[in-house]
């Protein structure tokens, strides 16, 4: 019996390989809001660098069969048993749904470290700065039950922090600003993992003058949508909550405003806008913020500043662009997950001369494609 078993196992297996040949890759997950792994290009400097490998076991764990059932299948359990926690994510206080807090593995870590302080040492005379942004986990954790104790982010983004100035590369803490105005500002989606947009000004206002560009403008939000589920409520399954509002940020002073031209790589198409308003009716609504995740864009502006910034981020930074833009006659915005070229050609031919690296936390401390980058 056993032996019969054992076949049928291997033949189900074998089945469900042959089929995910077959099916054409996803590129989106509706029910996590985000982009999946496809299949990656093979080339000599993937796959000595590393990156092939990575990116293949990501693509085998995005792309498995009836992967988006099981995800549904587990977080209907957790729910169903009234659990705090469903798929990584804690029910909390005041309609919060807010994820876990990533522990970094240490090798991955020490990796990411030494590559930065790599190209940093490559560039001695440009100006690189890192902002990472903290967690609603970290900075939000009165508003989780009072059984629930995270891991502590702020000792490893310390820890990070101390040794990447180390290096040379200047640092741009927000957690105290954050800290101070969480009871007066909504800093987090209830309902998503990423800042809104009252956050992600506030962190520009501590970016520009830590780059020295100049004095932040001012901006004010203007709601575009009201009923926002983002992606904790998608990944969780938690139902009940309280939906989000989605604001975007325009100048308040709009004849002091110079216009933008972006230019996106990856398909090709110009645009003058940074907001994607279609995107409000999509379940992805946060893709207002410029779209999907890019592999590489240019945003041209024609200030007084000749300065070009390379700006290494995820999403977070995505609604900070529109505001940035203002004080570079140049940003050329790269996301390390789908970026393949060599970052040095790039560098070079836009005449780079400042880098900033804006992530969050969380997909910092659990990502390596940034040290896959600099391979």
């Amino acid at each position: 019996m056993a032996a019969y078993t054992g076949v049928i196992f291997v033949f189900v297996l074998a089945a469900v390989f042959l089929i995910n040949l077959i099916v054409p890759d996803k590129s989106f997950s509706a029910s996590e809001n985000r982009m999946l792994q496809e299949f990656p290009s093979i080339s000599v400097s993937n796959y000595f660098g590393g990156r092939l490998e990575s990116k293949m076991d990501s693509y085998v764990n995005d792309q498995f069969l009836l992967r988006g059932s099981f995800i549904k299948v587990k977080s209907a359990v957790d729910v169903t048993e009234g659990k705090l926690k469903a798929n990584g994510v804690y029910r909390a206080h005041d309609g919060y749904l807010i994820e876990d807090i990533v522990t970094p593995k240490q090798k991955t870590l020490n990796t990411v470290e030494n590559s930065l302080k790599e190209f940093k040492a490559k560039y001695p005379n440009l100006s690189m700065t890192f902002l990472l942004a903290p967690n609603a986990g970290n900075i939000m954790s009165d508003k989780l039950p009072i059984t629930v104790r995270l891991a502590d982010q702020n000792k490893t983004m310390d820890d990070f922090y101390r040794n990447i100035k180390a290096s040379g590369i200047k640092t741009i803490d927000v957690r105290k600003t954050f800290n101070k105005k969480k009871e007066d500002v909504q800093l987090y989606y209830r309902t998503d993992h990423h800042w809104t947009s009252d956050g992600a000004y506030i962190a520009y206002k501590a970016i520009v003058p830590a780059l020295g560009a100049g004095m932040p403008m001012e901006f004010e939000g203007k709601v575009v949508k009201n009923d926002f589920a983002g992606t904790m409520y998608s990944k969780s399954g938690f139902t009940g909550g309280r939906y989000d509002s989605i604001k975007i940020n325009l100048p308040k002073n709009k004849k002091a405003t110079k216009p933008s031209v972006i230019y996106y790589g990856d398909t090709k198409k110009k645009t003058t806008k940074f907001y994607q308003l279609k995107n409000l009716d999509k379940k992805d609504a946060y893709t207002v913020f410029g779209g999907s995740n890019h592999p590489m864009y240019t945003v041209k502006t024609p200030t007084e500043s000749n300065r070009r910034l390379l700006l290494i981020k995820d999403s977070y930074a995505n609604s900070v662009i529109p505001m940035l833009a203002q004080h570079y006659r140049e940003i050329v915005v790269v996301d390390p997950r789908y970026y393949f070229d060599n970052v040095d050609d790039l560098i070079a031919s836009e005449g780079i001369t400042d880098v900033l690296f804006l992530y969050n936390a969380n997909t910092f401390f659990a990502d390596d494609s940034l040290s896959m980058m600099f391979q």
